[in-house]
């Protein structure tokens, strides 16, 4: 799940509600408007932030590169990968140690194996 971190400025981002056919999770990457759950190298237009609405919405705030986000990986991403761009777990709400094709710039981690944490942010 993709956790806000940081944010470079003051202001928050508003929520948008946005229709997509795809069964989201709530902090996964997404393209709402567009369709809906990513693929690995998809870089993301939206963050959900809540499950789908009676009416068929997503509750999302739009991925900004001033927002340093938070989540897990599933394998070991090492200190090296440290402003490396790395791909989007299967459920599009982890990363991976895989840099062919990234879209997460990787701006920390604590170097433990699967399930290790990872900041960074999207471009």
């Amino acid at each position: 799940m993709f956790k806000i971190a940081k944010r470079a400025l003051g202001a928050v981002e508003p929520f948008e509600y946005l229709p997509s056919d795809a069964q989201l999770t709530v902090g996964s990457a997404a393209t709402l408007g567009s369709g809906g759950k990513l693929a690995k190298t998809a870089a993301p237009t939206h963050m959900v932030m809540g499950e789908k609405t009676a009416a068929g919405l997503y509750p999302a705030m739009r991925v900004l590169p001033t927002t340093l986000f938070e989540t897990h990986s599933s394998a070991a991403v090492a200190n090296t990968l440290v402003g490396s761009k790395v791909t989007l777990g299967e459920d599009a709400a982890s990363v991976t140690a895989t840099t062919e094709g990234g879209v997460f710039t990787v701006d920390w981690t604590d170097g433990a194996g699967a399930g290790g944490r990872v900041r960074g942010h999207f471009e």
